[in-house]
């Protein structure tokens, strides 16, 4: 029992790691293939300027308790890291989730191909993609994103893990929304189309 739940409080640092390294070797693969992955315009006037740095700390507090089992501190009080249950079957839930959200996200990688952008540029949009994961969900990157943050929260069933899973829903929510936006102007009709026949998330 001892070694799963070990095994259990590992996997969503071990899958953080992979997660990074899955977007960054597929990055500069398509950088060298000279795609401009980054696309990320000039940012408007009006933007929330404090959002950044409250959430780069938030973030760091994330990875921070990911690793706990690795270095054994926490910069949280006890109130916000105790267990509120503690149940083997949601722990191994939670594993899964975490591996599945990895899964997710390779094969989303794959689909993408040259079209992956991390930003929103009109000059430059790559094509739309809408075949194989893109034909179950418009948001497969953001949806393992999403259950990698709902299976760290089954592992470490706490305050801070529940609130920042929450808040990490509402932040990928509001983002979708923005870059729904942008897919309307940028792709009209096309992606009209493509909306009426595949949900959002699945």
């Amino acid at each position: 029992m001892i070694v799963l739940t070990n095994i259990a409080e590992l996997t969503p640092s071990a899958g953080f790691v992979v997660l990074i390294l899955l977007i960054s070797f597929n990055s500069l693969e398509l950088k060298r293939k000279g795609v401009r992955v980054s696309a990320a315009g000039t940012r408007k006037p009006g933007n929330i300027k404090w959002f950044y740095p409250v959430f780069a700390f938030f973030f760091l507090l994330f990875l921070t308790e990911i690793f706990k089992p690795l270095h054994g501190f926490s910069l949280l009080p006890k109130v916000l890291t105790y267990f509120l249950f503690d149940f083997v079957l949601f722990r191994l839930t939670g594993v899964l989730a975490v591996f599945f959200s990895v899964f997710i996200l390779k094969i989303t990688l794959n689909h993408f191909g040259p079209s992956l952008r991390f930003g929103l540029n009109e000059n430059n949009a790559g094509k739309l993609v809408k075949t194989g994961v893109f034909s179950r969900s418009r948001n497969p990157f953001f949806l393992s994103l999403l259950i990698f943050f709902t299976g760290t929260s089954l592992i470490f069933p706490n305050l801070f893990f529940l609130i920042f899973a929450i808040s990490a829903f509402a932040g990928i929510h509001f983002s979708i929304l923005k870059e729904e936006k942008f897919l309307y102007k940028v792709y009209d009709e096309e992606y009209k189309k493509y909306t009426a026949k595949v949900r959002r998330y699945f």
